[in-house]
């Protein structure tokens, strides 16, 4: 089955690499839409609360969390081989400022490195850490066709950026619109239809990953 088919009847299996503030809600959206989303970190501590149920970030209903768990739409590890189980991959790591002010991309690239180690045709990964323009076409896009993989045909890459505003009582990550740009026009495709399951309004869709 296509991978566009696979996510509009949400057969799909979402993974979420980077368990904060932004990509746990977004675990947590896209398990309440009816995915089955497998979320990746490296400290063993986040990833042993969820599969316990236990919330440790503000955004989060605690019973939400815990019944997702408890149904088996959502369960996390520390294990990268796993995504290879995956159809979509979001990228939601840090990205502190360094000394120059600038981001750190390091999370982000070693997180790439080991999507490309694993990738697999029709599959989907969507960058969603804070950075510059230009991160998803010249860092990332070149460690992913590494193995011999081509955009939109093979996989498919976009930048979408996270919004999220912890501890904001109006605006949460299922209610804050959403801006996609992918690095062809089946890549933008692809990542717009996974974005509308899950926020309320409407994922704006703009011509490449540097114009998001």
């Amino acid at each position: 089955m296509a991978l566009l088919d696979k996510i509009k009847d949400k057969t799909a299996k979402v993974g979420v690499i980077g368990l904060g503030y932004v990509g746990l809600p977004l675990a947590v959206e896209k398990a309440k839409a009816g995915y089955h989303v497998l979320g990746f970190d490296i400290q063993k501590e986040k990833v042993e609360k969820v599969n316990k149920g236990i919330n440790y970030i503000g955004d989060i209903v605690n019973s939400e969390l815990e019944k997702l768990v408890e149904d088996g739409y959502l369960s996390a590890t520390t294990d990268y081989d796993r995504i290879r189980e995956c159809d979509c991959v979001m990228i939601c790591v840090p990205t502190p400022l360094n000394k120059y002010k600038q981001p750190d991309l390091s999370f982000v690239v070693d997180s790439t490195k080991e999507v490309a180690k694993r990738l697999h045709p029709e599959m989907l990964i969507v960058l969603e850490s804070t950075t510059y323009p230009g991160t998803t076409e010249e860092v990332i896009l070149p460690l992913l066709q590494e193995y011999g993989f081509k955009v939109g045909k093979d996989f498919y890459l976009a930048f979408s950026p996270e919004r999220v505003d912890p501890g904001n009582l109006i605006y949460k990550t299922k209610n804050t619109p959403k801006v996609v740009g992918g690095v062809t026009e089946k890549c933008t495709l692809h990542a717009k239809t996974l974005s509308e399951d899950v926020v309320e309004s409407e994922a704006f869709t703009v011509t490449s990953p540097e114009e998001a």
